[in-house]
């Protein structure tokens, strides 16, 4: 039960926001229990085989937070466990994963370092239990921050919908809704199109395929942002950006600032870091140096830099799937960003901003295709056809492939120059009371998102 399909947004999210209206009529715990029941409702109804694992995995970790209070000695056997699960589950179960397994682990796991020095209070469990499994975050994250997100549930007062919530929160999720409905799904056809057969691809086709699927992959996380954040804002909480305007990025270091910002910051924090700072105390106890200057000799730049570089980002690999394609996904993202971490310690003059954006942009392109490929080969067949090695084709003109060409043309209009959905929508004009036109507007819009929902696929992230 997606967003952005018929049962999710004719039923379950009219009957939610009815029993949140309902609930705060009786005060703040009866509305966190609903939102709770509301969650695992939705859970229940897309994935019911898995609803025990997801009961047990939030009900474990709440046990090993009360037992880490005071010393921290759990903390290693509970982020084993966690990774133990999501890698059975991920890696070696022959079923399919259970959905969302891994925004839930990582959370959760994300919850255990915050408390892994003993010294810091376990949440309540109503407030544990909607940090792990509110259903905004279940299927396609964020990753939440137990910093960010449980002094919001803890809090005793504003769980109520009022004017200004329900019109922030709906403009988003409208906005999201757009985003997959309208300008994601349609792209699916030229994708599977191009895909399906890769060893066929010429220049022009292989390249309109690797583009719609860079610009799917956009508008789908995007939108899925977007509305995760409105259904959050509805009933007064706010959830962490998890997506800012990627594919305008000057290096691939800010891309991975701005695309899946939640994991990006949970693998920061949890793995780049800390092995950053392992290797700077090793060099510096065995007398090696850590300063700039050693940064640029080849072996400090390798162990300070690389080594951080390449571990992280083969983790970003493994954590999409252990398949080949994947993997050269990770390496390539490693080696761009060393790249650019090569061109920051040696100094060298920054390129004009178009030529860094497109640059990043065609480093990001070869990576959707590893992406989205099946298998290494075929990812090689469409990049063997982006490059022209199959040579150019036919030149006849073909309406089809104009039309398509200047679609993809507007999407890169509004992937460059369209501001940002809390841009749009923190703007004077959305602040309530809604003056008519804006509503008559989101009006409108809500029933364009609707119309589209009715073949509405999946989000491309459920599945990881």
């Amino acid at each position: 039960m997606g967003f952005s399909s018929l049962p999710f947004l004719l039923g379950f999210l009219p009957l939610f926001l009815v029993g949140v209206a309902i609930a705060e009529r009786f005060g703040t715990d009866w509305t966190k229990n609903w939102l709770i029941a509301a969650s695992l409702l939705f859970y229940g109804v897309g994935a019911p085989s898995f609803l025990p694992l997801l009961l047990l995995s939030v009900g474990g970790n709440y046990l090993l937070l009360h037992a880490m209070f005071g010393s921290g000695r759990w903390a290693g056997f509970g982020i084993a466990a966690n990774i133990a699960v999501l890698g059975w589950f991920k890696y070696w179960a022959p079923e399919i994963p259970p959905l969302g397994l891994s925004f839930f682990t990582f959370t959760q796991i994300a919850c255990l370092l915050h408390h892994a020095g003993g010294d810091v209070p376990p949440p309540k469990a109503r407030d544990y239990i909607l940090f792990a499994a509110f259903f905004p975050a279940l299927l396609a994250g964020p990753i939440l921050n137990p910093r960010e997100m449980l002094p919001q549930l803890a809090r005793t007062e504003g769980w109520s919908l009022t004017e200004r919530s329900l019109v922030l929160g709906s403009g988003f999720f409208i906005i999201g809704l757009l985003k997959k409905t309208l300008l994601a799904d349609p792209l699916s056809t030229i994708v599977a199109a191009g895909f399906a057969d890769p060893e066929a691809l010429i220049v022009f086709s292989a390249w309109q395929a690797a583009i719609a699927y860079s610009l799917q992959l956009y508008f789908d996380f995007s939108g899925y942002t977007d509305m995760a954040i409105g259904l959050t804002r509805m009933v007064g909480l706010r959830f962490p950006d998890n997506f800012d305007q990627p594919y305008k990025a000057p290096s691939l270091i800010q891309y991975w600032q701005r695309w899946h910002m939640s994991l990006t910051g949970f693998l920061m924090t949890s793995v780049h870091a800390p092995l950053t700072l392992a290797i700077l105390r090793w060099r510096k106890r065995h007398g090696f140096g850590i300063d700039a200057a050693s940064q640029r000799t080849a072996a400090g730049f390798l162990s300070m830099i690389g080594v951080p570089v390449i571990v992280t980002m083969m983790l970003v690999a493994l954590w999409h799937g252990a398949t080949e394609p994947f993997l050269l996904f990770g390496l390539l993202h490693a080696g761009g960003l060393l790249v650019n971490h090569l061109w920051r310690v040696t100094r060298r003059r920054t390129p004009p901003l178009i030529v860094s954006v497109s640059l990043t942009y065609v480093c990001v392109l070869i990576g959707s295709v590893l992406f989205r490929a099946s298998s290494a080969g075929a990812a090689g067949a469409v990049l063997a056809g982006m490059a022209g090695l199959r040579g150019l084709g036919s030149v006849e003109p073909d309406v089809h492939a104009i039309a398509n060409m200047c679609w993809l043309a507007a999407l890169y209009t509004i992937v460059w120059f369209a501001p940002t959905t809390r841009q749009w929508m923190e703007a004077d004009r959305f602040a309530a009371p809604l003056s008519p036109h804006w509503a008559v507007a989101l009006g409108c819009a809500a029933t364009l998102g609707l119309l589209g929902a009715g073949g509405s696929a999946e989000f491309l992230y459920v599945r990881f």
